[in-house]
């Protein structure tokens, strides 16, 4: 009993030391808004300004941050699709000019050669006995179905031309496109062996690849 009186002394001792201190700080600010009239007007009125301002402040770095989370818009995704696309292909291009100007360098100096240039491009007598002692004819037909869909997704325009540019470009560019890697290592040995370049071998893959898909899909080569 005397310990529950002690406690309610000691917890209205406490709320009277803080009524005392609320009327001090009370009069103590009172006090310093009489005497600093001027000051206290311009506190005020800060940060009346202030606290608007700030808040429109927040309101549009967070507008922003949230369009930053939106982009790329779909327009512009587009765009950036396209270019990537236009990117990709300028790249092929001049991967596949530094390969005819190394493959080229090497035929000067070798009398081989698989496939003749003459509109369109064809497959040479020493072509064809490549292709038997090789085997590429077996290389070509394990991965035929996968070509075939290579050009059909990936050419974009269907005309003999068109589709003749784009397998000689991403066979002698990627040749990992058109055979698998140990297929790929059976020619670079042989290409070893005989001084030459590993895109003679891949024009042949491009011709046999351009001809069969003409063939299966019903192109007019007269176009």
């Amino acid at each position: 009993m005397y310990q529950a009186n002690g406690d309610n002394v000691i917890i209205a001792i406490c709320f009277i030391v803080v009524f005392l201190l609320n009327l001090l700080m009370e009069e103590a600010i009172n006090e310093f808004v009489i005497n600093n009239l001027g000051l206290s007007v311009f506190i005020m009125v800060l940060i009346l300004v202030a606290v608007p301002s700030l808040s429109i402040w927040f309101y549009k770095i967070h507008e922003k941050v949230n369009s930053i989370d939106k982009l790329p818009c779909e327009k512009h995704m587009d765009m950036i699709t396209r270019h990537e696309r236009s990117m990709t292909k300028v790249e092929t291009s001049i991967s596949f000019l530094i390969k005819e100007i190394e493959s080229l360098a090497r035929m000067l100096n070798n009398n081989k050669g698989f496939t003749k240039t003459m509109s369109p491009l064809s497959i040479t007598e020493e072509g064809y006995k490549m292709i038997n002692r090789l085997g590429l004819d077996k290389m070509f037909s394990r991965n035929w179905r996968r070509i075939d869909d290579l050009i059909t997704s990936d050419c974009e325009e269907k005309t003999a031309y068109d589709i003749n540019n784009f397998c000689i470009e991403q066979a002698v560019v990627f040749p990992e496109k058109f055979l698998e890697d140990e297929d790929i290592d059976k020619l670079k040995g042989d290409a070893y062996k005989n001084g030459l370049d590993l895109s003679a071998y891949m024009k042949v893959v491009a011709v046999m690849s351009r001809d069969k898909y003409f063939k299966e899909h019903g192109i007019d080569i007269r176009e």
